[in-house]
């Protein structure tokens, strides 16, 4: 049992949580604009890598943090205006999904290109040092890692319910025209919800950073295995992403602690499968609502 919950139990619910809250990024841009951005898991490297360069420029780290904040956010923004707007709420799917996979092959060259897509070493984030609790080893990257992904999932439920700016965000993806006719922008709406999935990637990219060496192709993983935790959960809805992250991140763990690192996928997709079959809208996903 020790062992299980050494090599099983902690990394992978630090490994959820990270699935998780890439999850719920793209779960905030989805629920208000039927458009999955299939680059977010690009974003997550943004921040850790415009850290890198600014402190390399001699900026000092807590400057090089809010560069790297401007940074990501005006580029979610580019892309929000470029591959995702111009496809909100589109019945055909095919559009957004070319659209977003072409702004994630585009970011991963920019990212590749200021360290000559070789993977860097991040110092300037969360301690990876293990330490001993309750008779186990953990680090207080893992710790955060859980604890950032139950934070940013409650805030977002609490935002979307107990805000003004929340509440047209749920409007407009739940009945664009009603929203639009009660004076709901489409075009600010969008804005918002990709700034947040931004933000959210932010936390994401530090707490990856910390744990591992930032690389610009590490994005395609995370979006991968980060959509495969929104399906799961089912789209649209935040405690959906993060109890699917979390069992994405338990079962690859101990597939890969029992099975093998080369079982992992199918692991998950045969999981996937079973959800699928049980409840085809996932854990806490809604059947589509038909408009006639």
């Amino acid at each position: 049992m020790n062992q299980f919950i050494q090599s099983v139990l902690i990394p992978g619910l630090a490994h959820g949580a990270i699935l998780a809250l890439v999850a719920i990024g793209f779960t905030v841009l989805y629920a208000t604009t039927d458009v999955i951005n299939f680059g977010h898991g690009q974003l997550v490297m943004v921040l850790p890598t415009a850290v890198l360069v600014a402190v390399r420029a001699g900026v000092p780290v807590p400057i090089a943090y809010l560069v790297g904040i401007v940074v990501l956010i005006a580029v979610a923004l580019v892309i929000e205006r470029l591959a995702v707007r111009p496809f909100m709420h589109a019945h055909q799917d095919l559009t957004w999904i070319i659209s977003t996979l072409g702004a994630s092959v585009v970011l991963t060259e920019l990212l590749a290109y200021p360290f000559d897509a070789e993977s860097q070493n991040f110092p300037y984030g969360l301690s990876r040092r293990g330490f001993p609790f309750l008779g186990y080893r953990v680090s207080w990257a893992e710790i955060a890692a859980v604890a950032a992904a139950i934070i940013v999932a409650v805030l977002l439920v609490l935002f979307s319910r107990k805000t003004d700016i929340g509440l047209r965000l749920r409007a407009l993806g739940e009945d664009l025209k009603g929203a639009q006719a009660v004076g709901v922008s489409r075009a600010r709406s969008s804005r918002i919800a990709m700034a947040l999935s931004a933000l959210i990637a932010g936390v994401t990219g530090v707490l990856v950073a910390s744990t591992q060496l930032v690389t610009p192709t590490a994005g395609t993983t995370y979006t991968f295995s980060g959509f495969v935790a929104l399906a799961m959960g089912g789209m649209g809805s935040v405690g959906g992403s993060l109890l699917g992250g979390f069992v994405v991140g338990l079962v690859t763990q101990a597939a890969a602690v029992y099975l093998g690192a080369l079982a992992t996928n199918a692991t998950v997709f045969a999981l996937l499968i079973v959800v699928y079959l049980a409840r085809p809208h996932g854990f806490f996903g809604k059947k589509p609502v038909r408009e006639v």
